[in-house]
């Protein structure tokens, strides 16, 4: 996938989608070569029954299957782990 210079990859998971935080519209995109029913809707379905039970996730912002991504919204810097840890 080719971005520009407002994307910036950031570390993900360990499956095998890849995670590029855009810096201009504040969102993070996830891109997936392989797999991508398991990588890309499941994701999205996942997080969609989070928010509907009140747990924080992000929302799905635009999607682009056939292209292999989606983005979603871009809920900051700080790790699950860094707010646990106050």
């Amino acid at each position: 996938m080719k971005l520009s210079k407002d994307f910036k990859e950031i570390k993900g998971d360990a499956s095998f989608r890849k995670f590029y935080r855009n810096t201009k519209k504040n969102s993070i995109i996830v891109f997936s070569n392989r797999e991508k029913i398991k990588n890309l809707l499941i994701y999205d379905s996942i997080n969609k029954i989070l928010i509907k039970n009140n747990i924080i996730a992000p929302k799905l912002l635009n999607q682009n299957y056939k292209k292999n991504y989606i983005e979603i919204q871009d809920l900051g810097k700080k790790t699950i782990y860094q707010n646990f840890k106050k």
